[in-house]
This record gives structure tokens, sequence and C-alpha cells, in this order.
């Protein structure tokens, strides 16, 4: 199995060359997350006719738009990885014939068994509200669900290759799919979780610089908190800064992980060897082996 470093490093070298249309794509699911939200967002801190119907809308343009949507996302740096042509329309792939409602059932039975992995914390958080929290048991049991919400956990990283298998497998059912991403992810979930993990250092300046603009604002309010003056412009000052730097730092960073995502998948299902038979001009033949591996072409005469 690569180590975390190789799998990032061939992530890199995929998106070498095709960094603008990758950060693009990225931008244009900024925008259109944006803009889904102003049509149909979703609000239940107040009770109203206009909210319900709201809220009932965002659902169903979550199912049958942000799905599907966030899918082909995902599925754009898979095909960025395998050196396949490139155009924004492949954002747009899983809304395809064959895969529109494969995708939005294979999520939602996703989401019912990671639900169903999480109901023991839930009942155990429950018995926990009702036993109250007086005796020193209580505390052990507050320790329990909170152990427990590992499962689902781990279950969630288990289902992780489910899309990019549909991608590769179009006559491949949800179900089927869901189960060959928990085959091929048994012993594989911590790797998955530790690169993804790998990817947090980046965000160390920007969390940094923002908490200590919020230490200088508190400590301003502190001081005088009638006229909290030049140390709170400076605190606010500090959280654009961290803001700012954050905002450059995603820009670049998602492509990277999107990629990086692609990477680790391909390198538990390579892409298939095709094989051609190539007429030459004495009626002899010869194989002609094309195949996409660490997104590099490869072609052996």
């Amino acid at each position: 199995m690569k180590n975390i470093s190789l799998i990032k490093n061939e992530a890199r070298a995929a998106l070498k060359g095709h960094w603008g249309i990758a950060i693009g794509v990225f931008l244009l699911m900024l925008v259109i997350n944006g803009a889904l939200n102003m049509v149909a967002p979703f609000d239940a801190t107040t009770e109203s006719t206009g909210n319900t119907i709201l809220s009932f809308m965002s659902v169903l343009v979550t199912i049958f738009v942000s799905i599907p949507l966030t899918t082909g996302f995902q599925w754009f740096y898979l095909s960025l990885f395998d050196g396949e042509s490139l155009s924004v329309k492949k954002m747009f792939s899983a809304f395809g014939k064959g895969f529109y409602l494969k995708v939005i059932w294979a999520n939602i039975l996703v989401g019912i068994m990671v639900f169903i992995w999480t109901l023991p914390a839930v009942l155990i958080g429950i018995l926990v509200v009702i036993l109250g929290m007086t005796e020193v048991m209580s505390l052990w049991l507050l320790i329990i669900p909170i152990i427990l919400l590992i499962l689902p956990i781990m279950k969630a990283y288990s289902y992780t290759q489910t899309f990019f298998l549909i991608k590769d497998n179009p006559t491949l059912s949800a179900w089927d799919a869901i189960k060959t991403s928990k085959e091929i992810m048994s012993g594989k979930r911590m790797k998955l979780f530790l690169t993804e993990l790998s990817f947090i250092g980046w965000m160390i300046l920007p969390l940094v610089i923002g908490l200590y603009g919020g230490w200088l604002i508190l400590r301003a309010f502190i001081e005088n908190s009638a006229n909290p003056g030049i140390g709170l412009g400076i605190g606010i000052l500090f959280i654009g800064l961290a803001f700012f730097i954050g905002m450059i730092v995603c820009i670049y960073l998602a492509p990277y992980y999107q990629t990086t995502v692609a990477s680790f998948y391909r390198m538990l299902q390579p892409k298939e060897v095709i094989v051609e038979e190539v007429i030459v001009e004495d009626d002899s033949y010869v194989e002609e082996v094309s195949t996409l591996d660490n997104n590099t072409d490869e072609t052996h005469r």
C-alpha cells in the first residue's frame, strides 16, 4: 500500500498544468451552492407556513440537486487524476442518464446505514438524560455514547468509495457499490483518515491569527468595556486577515484535497488496462496496451 506522501505527490503531479480549471471548478461550486442556499434556505428556528415551505424546498434541493452536484464535483477530480480530457461539464456528470437516480439512492442508503449505527449512542445518551447526572454511574454512561460515536464514523469511512465505484462501473447498483466500498476499505479506513488529517496543518496559520484577533477584542472589552478603542480595531483587523488567508488557503487546498482523495481511490481500484488489436500493413497485428496508472499514459507496442 502506498504511503500518504506518495498518494499526495501523485495528486500534485496530476494537478500540474490543470490548476486553473481545478480552482475554477471549486469556485463555481461555491457560487452554485451559495445560489442554492439563497433560493431555498433552511430555517428551523422559527415556525411559520412560509418557513416550513422553504425548509421543505431546501430538503428537496439538497436531495435532487446538491447530492448529484457534489458527486459530480468529486468525479471531476477523479477524471483529472485519471488524465482524462477536462471540461466544466464533467462537474455535472452525475446528472446524466444512468447516474442521477442511482447517486441519489446510494446517498440515501448510506445516510440510513450511518444513522442506524448512530442509534446505540443516541439511545444510551437518552438513558443518561433520564437517569440524571447525580450518580457516578451516570458519568460513566455519558462516556459510553461518546465512545459509541466512533462506530458511525468508522462505517461512514467504509462507504466513502461508493460514488467513485458508481462512476467507474455504471452498471453497478447502488447497494452493490456500497458493499464493494465496504470491502475495498477494509483495513484502509485509518489510512484515509490520516490522509485527510494531513491537510489540517494548512489551516493552522489562519486559525492562530483569528484566535489572536478574538483574544485582542476580548481583552479590549475587559480592560475598557465602555470604549474598547484601538484594541477592538486591531482585533477585527486580525480576524479579517485570518479570513483572507483562510480563503486563499482553501482555494489552493480544495482541489488538492479532492485530487488526493481521488488518488487514494485509484490506489484501491487501479484503472483497468485496455488491450486493443492494431492491424498493420503486413496483415499482422500487435497488442496496444493503454493504461492510466498514477495519472500517466503509457503505450507499449
